[in-house]
């Protein structure tokens, strides 16, 4: 069973660089950010002192802008690749990036979304096979 914790949202760093404007409003329509206790929990992981979300990006950012400061997560047991993680984390400090509502000016249209991000986490990943 997925033990939940609450979680200061500001402790929690993306590990992405935009939001999909259109999973965005699709989640407005089905998603309430007030209801936080029926609300699945986000995915998190650590590395070394490092607090990061591995999925829920849109998600945490509807409780940002519902003013949330805490939300339910939960520690990601998954195996991911790491590697890449780690990679968009430091995109994402590059760019200063460091908690969910650094995303407010960075929500595309789904295609330039695709372009910029989704492709981008892709050139990387093919670049590294070919290594």
């Amino acid at each position: 069973m997925t033990r939940i914790i609450i979680m200061d949202i500001k402790k929690i760093q993306p590990s992405q660089l935009y939001i999909n404007q259109s999973k965005l409003e699709n989640l407005e329509r089905q998603f309430n950010p007030d209801e936080i206790t029926s609300n699945h929990p986000l995915p998190i992981k650590k590395q070394k002192e490092q607090i990061f979300f591995t999925d829920g990006h849109t998600r945490a950012f509807m409780y940002y802008k519902a003013g949330k400061k805490e939300i339910p997560v939960y520690w990601d047991e998954d195996e991911l690749d790491m590697e890449l993680y780690m990679t968009c984390l430091g995109w994402c400090k590059e760019n200063k990036i460091h908690f969910i509502g650094d995303l407010k000016d960075r929500i595309l249209p789904n295609e330039i979304y695709k372009e910029l991000w989704i492709n981008r986490c892709k050139k990387y990943t093919s670049k590294r096979k070919e290594e």
